[in-house]
């Protein structure tokens, strides 16, 4: 089992791509008062594909047109009393695209957690999410870094009891976005996540997981603009493994769901790796 866990990691290492955002990326169990997490997630992907809307179907980008994207994502939680957990998060990225490169701070994002039902007698357990996002990326890198915009999130993520080695998830929340200059404005964004744990050993843990977002259409000057809201959908598989009590290494490999998706470039696969580290 040694063995299968070093392979599996060292397939992985270096590269990440989730359907969802992090706002809904952890289940509802929270932190024990005065606990702090901190999290790593390093990513790679290229896109390779843009969607036609006047066929309906994705084809293929020039090799001038792909992006390619290195990013790693820091994120610091505490939890100041019991149930309630504040978070910072900053994400990292270097692109490049042809001859145009770039390299930065995305937007920062403030996020909030509270377990609303939980405890050893619940019959499942329900945390309510919230989250911030402020324009701290450069508006003017070429490729972008982020939207340069404000947005704020509300969702709810439920999760089963463990049924023998067997735990569910289903995770949803819903971001009102901002303008990114004076005339356009992004369109608001639905995500969501079902997930299903296996525990296989103490050290280690495979999961499974459907997740994506839904975003409408930009507008510019107050009008919709035609073709440019965007479906993803993705299916993950990934493993949870512990090999001391305070570090989670999480490799994950996705594959987006084309015949439901639309809008915007894709990428044919995503790979990833997290570290959290929990302590005291």
């Amino acid at each position: 089992m040694k063995k299968f866990a070093v392979i599996l990691l060292a397939v992985v290492a270096l590269v990440s791509g989730l359907g969802a955002t992090p706002l809904i990326g952890r289940g509802a169990g929270t932190l024990k008062p005065l606990q702090f997490l901190g999290e790593l997630d390093l990513g790679y992907a290229q896109t390779t594909k843009t969607y036609d809307w006047a066929a309906n179907t994705w084809k293929d980008l020039d090799a001038k047109e792909r992006t390619t994207t290195l990013s790693g994502t820091f994120l610091l939680g505490f939890a100041p009393i019991k149930r309630w957990e504040l978070l910072l998060l900053a994400p990292i990225a270097s692109k490049s695209q042809d001859t145009l490169s770039s390299f930065g701070v995305g937007d920062l994002e403030f996020h909030t957690r509270y377990a609303l039902i939980t405890g050893k007698l619940a019959p499942f357990f329900l945390t309510g999410v919230a989250g911030v996002a402020f324009p701290t990326a450069d508006k003017t890198a070429k490729p972008k870094i982020g939207d340069g915009k404000f947005a704020g999130a509300l969702g709810l993520i439920f999760q089963t009891r463990q049924i023998g080695p067997i735990l569910g998830h289903l995770r949803a929340a819903y971001w009102l976005n901002g303008k990114t200059n004076d005339s356009t404005r992004v369109g608001n964004m639905f995500e969501y996540s079902a997930k299903c744990d296996y525990k296989l050993i103490k050290m280690l843990e495979l999961w499974l997981s459907l997740a994506g977002t839904m975003q409408a259409r930009n507008e510019i000057n107050g009008v919709a603009k035609t073709n440019t809201e965007q479906d993803r959908h993705v299916v993950s598989v990934g493993a949870v493994i512990k090999p001391i009590p305070v570090l989670f290494i999480r490799p994950r490999v996705g594959v987006p769901l084309e015949f439901i998706s639309r809008g915007g470039a894709i990428a044919p696969f995503s790979l990833g790796l997290s570290f959290w580290v929990i302590v005291p």
